[in-house]
This record gives C-alpha cells, sequence and structure tokens, in this order.
C-alpha cells in the first residue's frame, strides 16, 4: 500500500522547472524569405518567458545544495523576478522580490499571487536590484540574471530539445536576442555540447544597448553607461564575460536593431500568430520581418532551416500593442553590423556615417529622405 501523502507529492522537487515548448514552422515567414522558419516558443514557459529555463535551473541547483530553509532573492529585470517568484513556489521555499516603483500593478499582482515577498523600491530596476542584494542574510541566495554557469546550464536545454525537434539536422542559424548575455551563452553551450559546433548564433541587440556587439568590436568587455531602449528586457550595462569569451570559440554574428524594427516586429507576430511578445522578442523577429537576414545569410536557400527563439516576455499588453501599431508600423531599417551602419533603401543596404542612438527610430526622417532622396538621384543618373 502506498503511505504518500498528496502532501508530500505537492512539495516533491522537480528536476526541471520549466516546459518543453513547441517548434513552430511560420509558413508566412518561410514563403517571404524562401527558406524555412522555424519559431521557438519560449513565450509560452510557466512565468512567460524563457528566463524561466535559466533562473529555474538556478534555483532548482540553489536548493538542491542549500536545503529548503534558502530564501531568494532577486531585482535584476522583470522577466527574472517573475521566474523567481514562480520558481520559489514549486520548490516550497521562501522568495524575496524587488520591484521599481514604475512597475505596473498587475505584474505586482503576480508576484504576489505567487507567494513571494514584494518590495518596491526605487525607480528602475537598476535601484531595485542595489537594494536586492544589500537583503541578502546567512540563509540569502542572491539569483543573477545572466552571469551564473547554473543559468547557463539552464538555457542550453533548448538546443537539447531542438536536437529532437529537428531529427538531429543541424540548422542554418539560430537567432538569439541578447541582454546581459545568460541565454547565448546556453545556446552556445549547448551547441558544442551536441556537436553543432559550426551553427552560426545571431546575437540580436537594440542599437541602445548593444554592450555586447561593442565588446566584439573593442575585443574588450565595453560598458554601456547610457542605455536608451524600449526592449527592456535587453537592458544591460555589459555583458557576461562568458559572452565575449564563448564569441572566440563559437561563429556569432553581433547584429543591433532599432527599437521600432523590434517593435514593430512585435506587432507582426502577434497579426501571424495571435499571441503578444514584448519588444525584446521582437528584436530578433524583426531580422526576418525585415528579410535582413537574407543579408546576413545570402547563401539560405529553400532547403536552410533558420531558427528564432522567440523569447516572450511580461513588458507587453494590449495597449503597448496598439501605441506600437499607429507609431511604428514599417519604420526604416535600420541596422548595425560590427561597427558600420546601414538603411535599407529599395532591396539594398546603403552605408550611413551614424545613428542616433536615443531615438526609437535610430534615424531622423529628415535623414530618411535624404537617403532616399539621393539614392533616387544616382539611380537614375
Amino acid at each position: 500500500m502506498d503511505d504518500s501523502s498528496d502532501e508530500d507529492a505537492h512539495h516533491s522537487t522537480p528536476q526541471t522547472l520549466h516546459v518543453p515548448t513547441p517548434l513552430i514552422h511560420s509558413i508566412r515567414l518561410s514563403t517571404n524569405l524562401d527558406c524555412n522558419i522555424f519559431l521557438k516558443m519560449e513565450n509560452i514557459q510557466p512565468s512567460g518567458s524563457v528566463k524561466m529555463r535559466g533562473i529555474g535551473n538556478f534555483c532548482y541547483k540553489a536548493t538542491e545544495t542549500r536545503g529548503h530553509d534558502i530564501q531568494l532573492i532577486c531585482g535584476c529585470g522583470l522577466n527574472t523576478v517573475l521566474a523567481v517568484a514562480y520558481s520559489a513556489r514549486q520548490l516550497g521555499v521562501s522568495a524575496i522580490v524587488v520591484m521599481p516603483k514604475t512597475t505596473d500593478s498587475s505584474l505586482c499582482d503576480i508576484v504576489r499571487s505567487e507567494g513571494a515577498q514584494l518590495i518596491v523600491h526605487g525607480n528602475d530596476w537598476e535601484a531595485a536590484d542595489n537594494h536586492a542584494r544589500k537583503l541578502v542574510k546567512r540563509n540569502g541566495v542572491y539569483v543573477p540574471s545572466s552571469d551564473h554557469v547554473d543559468v547557463w546550464e539552464g538555457h542550453s536545454t533548448i538546443i537539447h530539445e531542438l536536437k529532437t525537434q529537428l531529427g538531429n539536422v543541424a540548422p542554418a542559424a539560430i537567432v538569439c536576442p541578447v541582454g546581459g548575455g545568460g541565454l547565448m551563452n546556453g545556446v552556445i553551450t549547448g551547441l558544442q555540447e551536441i556537436g553543432w559546433k559550426e551553427v552560426p548564433v545571431i546575437a540580436v541587440e537594440t542599437h541602445g544597448s548593444n554592450a555586447f556587439q561593442a565588446s566584439v568590436v573593442a575585443g574588450r568587455l565595453v560598458s554601456i553607461p547610457n542605455i536608451s531602449t524600449m526592449a527592456t528586457s535587453l537592458v544591460a550595462k555589459s555583458v557576461s564575460p562568458k559572452s565575449l569569451e564563448l564569441s572566440l570559440v563559437h561563429p556569432v554574428v553581433p547584429f543591433a536593431v532599432s527599437d521600432a524594427m523590434a517593435a514593430d516586429a512585435s506587432r507582426l507576430f502577434a497579426e501571424d500568430n495571435k499571441v503578444i511578445v514584448e519588444v525584446a522578442a521582437g528584436a530578433g523577429l524583426s531580422l526576418c520581418y525585415t528579410h535582413i537576414i537574407k543579408e546576413i545569410l545570402p547563401s539560405l536557400s529553400n532547403d536552410s532551416v533558420v531558427v528564432v527563439i522567440v523569447t516572450g516576455g511580461s513588458d507587453i499588453n494590449l495597449s503597448k500593442l496598439d501605441e506600437y501599431s499607429k507609431k511604428y508600423t514599417r519604420p526604416p531599417v535600420l541596422v548595425k553590423s560590427g561597427s558600420e551602419v546601414f538603411l535599407k533603401i529599395g532591396d539594398k543596404l546603403t552605408h550611413i556615417p551614424h545613428l542616433e542612438i536615443h531615438g526609437p527610430l535610430g534615424i531622423s526622417a529628415d535623414d530618411t529622405s535624404k537617403m532616399e532622396s539621393n539614392h533616387s538621384h544616382n539611380k537614375y543618373q
């Protein structure tokens, strides 16, 4: 006779806190791009974003090594703290979550409903994170957003799933949004582990928060002092040192897009899939919706497979999506590859001397008109 109780079953520790996610073949994008675009739908994770994989693994490992008397403490970003709150409830441990005063009340309610102690502090996530670090006591465990091996290990599970879902056929590339570098570190680690060492990772940031791209160009870690981006989940003054290290041993293409491109991609993705994702996820998707992926990978053919990690995220709602539709529908396609900036005019990328990182378009309307006018004039000379 089984004498285990329902309560024991309820508190049993799972081996993983994330869920396997579907890999969806996007017919519309695949048709438009003459290749096979697959969407790894991380938006369906229990906490709403891909952070569930890395943060869930970190929290699980913390309880595994230190027991259930610990207190998880975090204040480093919306999707991270939501993953911590969920993980704590699932693991049966306490958690303190610090969120800035500007956080939407509905998101604060989610944290409370998970049973975490919520502290509202500061006007931004930097202040919230600094306060969270001060709260760590003897049994406290500070949960980082990106820079920890257990976070990378959790994110690497994406690649092991992809290997099965793709029938062990390596894709032509994987498109991966980059903030602090935790997700990318896990993706590259996973690729190395399964032997897909030649599969390039297209690391996508926004112009106003491109610490990884700047670091690769400089050949050293670079800090971005004044970050300006709508993609709040990609905000990071610097990336993990491991990110730069991995970029030296694995093919990585650092790429940056405008906030407007990312926002418009979020809108188009919602129209195509009836699912909403935040601007950070839109950054990666924008390479497909603008066809820039064909410029990055000119050898793509009808048989080629490109996987886009749809990171999801909770910094999105219908009101924001409506705002994107009104302000950013079909914006100028302005991208940065390495240290060079290009504006797409017609079907070609034209080099331009600079970009405006503090504006969502990355370029003024006057400059866009001048560039297009010069292009038309030169075309008919």
